[in-house]
């Protein structure tokens, strides 16, 4: 059976950060443009990845969600590049800014709808995951499978 592997990030204390350092909300600054070139460099990395949220470009990154069918036989790469994620924000921001991510895996969506519309079960396990990550105070990584 194919099996997902869903990834769900989310800045930490951006807002806050946002309005003390004066960055623009809704157009890239350091911390979204960051993102934005991570997830995409992340995309790039693992083969038939899904952006079901983000990047964006435009904007900025504040939030991702990307699904990688089949993607299981790479998780020790994906939580790999999950952990450098994180100390990139942690050294590039000294803890102001950080980054909380939820890891889930679960059976691969049968269509490209479920992609879509965030439906698979690996994407609901990395949403449930990223919940917890930020219940425990941010700037972890959770996974659920």
């Amino acid at each position: 059976m194919l099996r997902s592997v869903a990834v769900a990030g989310d800045l930490d204390r951006f807002g806050e950060v946002v309005k003390e350092r004066g960055w623009p909300e809704y157009s890239p600054n350091p911390a979204t443009g960051l993102l934005t070139e991570l997830v995409e460099r992340f995309l790039a990395r693992f083969p038939g990845a899904v952006a079901v949220k983000g990047p964006d470009r435009e904007r900025g990154t504040e939030e991702f969600v990307v699904e990688i069918p089949g993607g299981d036989v790479f998780l020790d790469e994906i939580l790999e590049e999950c952990e450098r994620i994180r100390r990139r924000f942690e050294r590039e921001f000294k803890g102001e800014v950080t980054i909380s991510l939820g890891v889930g895996v679960g059976p691969a969506p049968s269509d490209r709808r479920s992609f879509r519309e965030a439906e698979s079960p690996a994407v609901r396990r990395a949403l449930e995951a990223l919940r917890e990550a930020k219940r425990r105070g941010g700037n972890t990584i959770v996974v659920r499978g």
